[in-house]
């Protein structure tokens, strides 16, 4: 008996001993896969002309390849597919400029990335492929929580291109080249001008940057105590119909410059501000920002983004005795996990002049945003 009862004592010793020595992490693969579902419901309740609720969302599957895990120690590769579905809430019940929902477009399922990334060290890397200049340039890391489409890219370079620059819904080849040292960072990306087809912009088309003219960026990103400093630059080599018609081509170029960081631990903010050559761009100054604060598992912010119609936009686009000189939304939000994989978040919109338009009403928006996201491998 006590025998045995030495024996049990000994085998439940070492099963509290394996237990409680970690095990030894588990060797990175080469591919992994993952997939995510982002969907809002939309419904505006006041100040519309058309109120009513809508229902938008996003699909991605993407594929992750590890060199590292492979024996590739200096490179990564990426591809994501995209699917985007529901109507234009903005556009119709709205009538803002500044895109309620981010996951709003018109396209059809495509890749919307593929890439490939050569860093040989952790100075330098160098990225070739369908990329999303969103992901490298213009991060607004703090307004990522927000649902309006302003808090992802600012719309003084969202504007900009004949189909809009390599951002959601669509990408254009590119090349980007990153030069790291602690905290500073500097980028350089050189984009074809035009996302998508020529004769379809719902649809990929790939071509070597600078094949329909070039759009070039640089950024530079540099501490300043805790908080982070950007400041870039993008210009068009190609010229764009002037908005006003008796001008001729004009350039299409801007400047923007950023500080965000945390006010306290448990609180960060940020503020932006961008300009755009208001010769053939209708907003020819943004600023926006605003602050997210963590509450138990909740995160709850509140922004605000303000677009400015330049004096070309307003003498050709509207009245302007009548018009409005700038759009801005203010939004408050709140994020909270309900699992590993999934997270909800109520959401309200006050855009105020929508669309600049003379006569049209404030409207409010209500949103209820969900998020999964399901690691395959």
């Amino acid at each position: 008996m006590r025998r045995n009862l030495r024996l049990a004592l000994a085998a439940l010793t070492l099963a509290a001993t394996v237990l409680a020595t970690p095990a030894p992490a588990a060797a990175q693969s080469v591919v992994d896969f993952g997939a995510s579902y982002t969907a809002d419901a939309l419904s505006a309740v006041r100040g519309s002309s058309d109120p009513g609720t809508d229902f938008v969302g996003r699909a991605d599957a993407w594929m992750d390849f590890h060199g590292p895990a492979a024996g590739l120690d200096a490179l990564t590769a990426h591809v994501d597919l995209i699917a985007v579905h529901g109507p234009d809430f903005t556009g119709r019940r709205v009538g803002a400029y500044q895109t309620v929902s981010s996951l709003e477009a018109d396209t059809l399922p495509h890749v919307y990335e593929a890439w490939a990334q050569w860093k040989p060290s952790s100075f330098v890397s160098a990225k070739a492929g369908l990329v999303d200049l969103n992901a490298e340039f213009d991060i607004q890391n703090t307004g990522a929580l927000f649902v309006n489409s302003s808090f992802g890219i600012a719309p003084d370079i969202s504007q900009s291109g004949l189909n809009g620059p390599s951002i959601f819904p669509m990408t254009s080849a590119a090349l980007v080249l990153r030069l790291q040292h602690g905290r500073k960072v500097l980028a350089l990306g050189a984009f074809d001008a035009l996302a998508g087809a020529r004769h379809d912009p719902r649809q990929l088309a790939v071509r070597f940057p600078g094949t329909t003219g070039a759009l070039l960026i640089a950024e530079a990103r540099m501490p300043v105590r805790s908080w982070l400093l950007q400041f870039g630059g993008w210009h068009y080599t190609t010229r764009f119909d002037a908005l006003d018609p008796a001008r001729p081509p004009a350039i299409s170029r801007g400047a923007y410059g950023m500080l965000e960081g945390a006010v306290t631990r448990k609180v960060s903010a940020w503020i932006r501000l961008g300009i755009a050559d208001a010769r053939a761009n209708p907003i020819a100054a943004y600023a926006g920002g605003g602050a997210v604060a963590t509450l138990g598992t909740w995160r709850i912010g509140i922004a605000a983004a303000h677009a400015r119609l330049g004096q070309t936009a307003r003498r050709t686009l509207l009245a302007p005795d009548r018009a409005r000189r700038a759009e801005t939304v203010i939004e408050l939000t709140a994020q909270r996990p309900l699992a590993r994989w999934l997270a909800i978040q109520p959401d309200l919109q006050y855009v105020i002049h929508p669309g600049w338009a003379p006569g049209a009403r404030d409207t409010l928006v209500a949103g209820l945003r969900f998020s999964l996201a399901l690691p395959i491998s």
